[in-house]
């Protein structure tokens, strides 16, 4: 039996067959209290969150469902500089849109009602580690506790995007397909297969849990069996979205997402993406870097010391890293090194405890965990569009089971007080993951300031009020009563202002006969931390901002320009 075949705490022997680690009791209830409260407690402070980079697509699109549940992407918006079909421009299928229609029209649409149901797949990830890890480990409440406090969780959680929500399917996925299998439980493969499916109706690569979970199986069970038939039903439903919505919109959304994500490249070579990731997956989860002294021997972390310092040197003498520069005026940015340096070496590490953890145990359990984790990575690096959080956030709850597993292996997880040792690393990922999520906060809640002040400093002098521009932004200035710019049908009249906020998305080049200065407005959100900055090479939401997915450094105000048409 394989570790996932554990069906309790009192079923023996803990993950991977290592007689010598037994499993340290845990009341189910504390244990999901302790989880629920932390959660919660975690993301309460962020309810008033202002809408953020893609969160209007998943609002606009939940408003059209009320009305039109069956066609619901039949609708245009203006989110490259033109109007377009929404079909056209969301990547994301519908299930995370009828989730926020049904909180909508339960709560209401403000801000603070949609994050609070946005608690509920937050919470149903976090329970679901700690399930499936019941299976892999002897510390679950460990594993749960390392996914909370990761800064990858934190800022997915505070967001109405889908990736919270795919994660949850995934991670309650596995717990039924690993659970079913090995009990031979038909029901609870079934169950594993209608999440698969939901998984992919709400992210499109929840899907990979298709080619993950076989692999998996076929290792488990080495030969083919009943089990084939419930993977086949989420293959099933996706081709009948693909059918459906090509006859809805004339283009199957499917195959249009998978083309989008594969043929549009931002970002640098591949080699430069590779490390790009290895920063992101560092960066995203960090408390691999302050564990390194209980993961690794002393030869490994010597070894790991030297790498950081090669990686520095590598960094300063490419001079750039996609379209950051590191070298500036001659002057090297010594503190920007330093934290793609850390990450990056912190993302190696998490990627050689997976191999690590295949080479010693040979296990169908290790094996879903290596390929889960380097098939994310992967996927993030070199086949979508641009390297981001987002798309390194389905590889945390393997991570999390793999260096409790870590732990476990070098015993540093005995004795009466199971969690002693990771306070401390625990209370830094925690710390600097609230940082950051505050860092994303205040800088979202800018953008719906800015929209604000900038319609009241226009005033009643100005005409009407354009602007280019997109993400949370836009939500807020059509609120303010503001119009997004078709960049081909520009139909401004004398006096009419133009806001063009110069960190933001689809800007396109004004004539000076169209408009001229009028005023600017600046704001700084958080002076010394940020997740999005070309200046500062943070770029969270994507790499072609910057390679890190979040930067501590003296970082520019947000500048918006306003120009006036005469």
């Amino acid at each position: 039996m394989s570790e996932a075949g554990q069906e309790s705490p009192a079923a023996g022997t803990a993950a991977g067959g290592n007689q010598s680690l037994k499993w340290k009791e845990e009341n189910p209830v504390s244990s999901l209290l302790i989880i629920m409260v932390a959660t919660l407690a975690c993301l309460l402070p962020f309810l008033g969150k202002a809408f953020h980079m893609d969160d209007p697509l998943f609002v606009w699109c939940a408003r059209h469902i009320q009305s039109d549940p069956v066609h619901f992407y039949s609708f245009n918006v203006n989110w490259e500089g033109r109007p377009a079909p929404m079909a056209a421009v969301t990547q994301n299928p519908p299930l995370t849109a009828f989730f926020m229609a049904l909180a909508g029209s339960l709560l209401g649409w403000k801000e603070a009602a949609l994050h609070a149901a946005f608690l509920l797949p937050a919470l149903a990830l976090a329970a679901g580690t700690w399930r499936l890890a019941r299976g892999f480990c002897a510390h679950p409440l460990a594993a749960a506790l390392v996914t909370i406090t990761a800064p990858v969780f934190l800022l997915s959680s505070t967001s109405t995007m889908c990736d919270t929500m795919m994660l949850a399917f995934w991670v309650w996925a596995v717990v039924f397909w690993t659970e079913g299998l090995t009990q031979n439980r038909p029901a609870k493969l079934w169950a594993a297969a209608v999440l698969i499916a939901a998984c992919g109706l709400t992210k499109y690569f929840g899907l990979c849990l298709i080619p993950l979970l076989l692999v998996y199986s076929l290792m488990e069970r080495r030969r083919a069996g009943v089990w084939l038939a419930c993977l086949l039903f989420p293959v099933v439903v996706m081709a009948g979205y693909q059918w459906m919505t090509h006859q809805l919109y004339g283009r199957g959304l499917l195959f249009n997402a998978a083309a989008y994500a594969t043929n549009l490249r931002i970002g640098d070579n591949l080699p430069v993406k590779i490390l790009t990731g290895l920063a992101f997956s560092g960066g995203c989860i960090l408390i691999v870097l302050p564990l390194a002294p209980l993961l690794w021997g002393r030869k490994a972390l010597a070894a790991g010391l030297f790498g950081v310092v090669l990686i520095g040197a590598l960094v300063v003498a490419l001079k750039k890293l996609g379209r950051f520069p590191v070298l500036e005026a001659g002057h090297v940015k010594w503190l920007f090194v330093a934290q793609f340096s850390l990450w990056v070496a912190s993302g190696a590490g998490l990627l050689l405890l997976a191999a690590q953890d295949w080479r010693e145990r040979k296990t169908a359990g290790s094996l879903l965990l290596l390929l889960w984790v380097a098939g994310t990575f992967l996927f993030a690096c070199a086949v979508n569009w641009t390297v981001n959080g987002r798309t390194i956030l389905p590889m945390l709850p393997a991570v999390s089971l793999l260096l409790i597993r870590r732990l476990e292996r070098r015993n540093w997880l005995d004795g009466p007080n199971i969690l002693g040792r990771l306070w401390g690393p625990l209370a830094i990922s925690l710390a600097i993951a609230l940082l950051v999520s505050w860092a994303d906060y205040r800088l979202a809640d800018s953008a719906r300031t800015a929209a604000a002040n900038i319609r009241q400093q226009a005033g009643a002098t100005a005409g009407a009020l354009w602007f280019e521009g997109h993400w949370g932004f836009q939500y807020y200035m059509e609120q303010q009563g503001a119009q997004p710019l078709d960049r081909d049908n520009l139909r401004l009249s004398l006096n009419d202002a133009i806001v063009l906020p110069l960190g933001s998305s689809y800007l396109f080049p004004l004539s000076r006969d169209h408009a001229v200065p009028w005023f600017t407005y600046e704001c700084n959100p958080s002076p010394w931390l940020t997740t999005m900055s070309v200046p500062s090479g943070a770029g969270y939401y994507s790499d072609g901002w910057g390679p890190l997915p979040f930067v501590f450094c003296r970082v520019p105000a947000e500048q918006y320009v306003v120009l006036r048409v005469q």
